[in-house]
């Protein structure tokens, strides 16, 4: 009984032994034919999404995860987020009045007009979008010319406003050094008539740093509200464009998704759109079903109702 043990013992050490030896499953090979043609497709997408220099897309890279679909994704470049970089603004004030402020809003309620006209009836007009987005970059432009013209002018109050301390602080110490005088008993006529001078002086040189001040309250008051103005337009601008990018996507599915026949029915197709901020940056995802696109290929579904059926999310 004892031998019959350890035999039994032995037998299933060596099964386990077998186990951890034998070698792990052999990992699915993707095709040559489909690798070349997910790389055609991205280059079609990199020529399509890049035509508008205004979205200024990087480069488009792919993943395929097997039963799952394929993965392009790209991010908004540079010149795209200079239209809505706010770079920090020093609290100064104008010396002369501003001229008359760009009637943004007006754009604004142009370009939003324009956008529901484009969308009408889920009809998606792309040459409509390009000059919603035309016009939304046009009063990006225009705010910061303005902001340019107030920093101009608020270095040269921020020049004078430095003068008028400096001479205020001499005017200062003049008036302390005569009341010193006084003190000690110097009381000419003479030194009475330099201390009423020099205390009117100050109180002129006060007035004046007074009314600065005043003015770096109303020009600070003033720049945030075109800050305000710019990062609506920034805002409005980045949705006009990501919404022509999702557009251009659905678009050259249906006009080159043929190319894509060895994914499956019941597999995806996606966009990953990264935006530019950070941490507190995201993304824009775009999914499509294989089965959808077949459609829109076939002519069975347009572009505009293929982007409609498709899941948009951001993470």
């Amino acid at each position: 009984m004892r031998k019959l043990s350890q035999l039994a013992g032995l037998m299933l050490l060596s099964l386990g032994t077998a186990s951890l030896l034998a070698p792990a499953q052999a990992a699915t090979t993707v095709s040559d034919s489909m690798k070349k043609n997910l790389e055609i497709m991205r280059d079609i997408l990199e020529k399509s999404l890049q035509q508008d220099r205004s979205s200024d897309l990087g480069r488009i890279d792919l993943s395929y995860l097997a039963g799952q679909g394929v993965l392009f994704k790209t991010r908004l470049g540079g010149g795209f987020g200079h239209f809505f970089a706010v770079a920090p603004v020093a609290a100064v004030a104008p010396v002369a009045p501003l001229p008359p402020m760009p009637d943004v809003q007006a754009i604004r309620d142009q370009a939003n007009a324009m956008a529901k006209a484009a969308t009408i009836d889920g009809v998606i007009d792309e040459e409509s979008i390009e000059e919603i987005a035309e016009q939304a970059e046009r009063a990006a432009e225009l705010m910061m010319e303005q902001q340019e013209t107030l920093r101009d002018q608020n270095r040269e109050l921020r020049d004078q406003k430095r003068e008028l301390e400096r001479a205020l602080r001499d005017v200062q110490r003049e008036r302390r050094d005569l009341e010193f005088s006084q003190k000690v008993g110097s009381t000419d006529k003479e030194l009475q008539k330099r201390l009423k001078e020099i205390t009117d002086k100050e109180t002129s040189l006060n007035s004046k740093v007074q009314s600065i001040q005043q003015k770096y309250a109303a020009a600070e008051q003033e720049l945030q509200k075109q800050r305000a103005e710019q990062a609506k337009v920034a805002q409005q601008k980045q949705a006009e464009l990501i919404g022509k990018v999702g557009y251009s996507f659905a678009a050259t599915l249906c006009d080159y998704g043929a190319s894509l026949r060895e994914l499956k029915d019941n597999e995806f197709v996606s966009l990953q759109l990264d935006t530019r901020g950070g941490r507190d940056g995201s993304s824009i995802y775009w999914v499509f079903k294989k089965s959808d696109i077949n459609q829109c290929v076939t002519g069975k579904l347009a572009a505009d109702g293929l982007l409609k059926k498709a899941d948009y999310y951001r993470y």
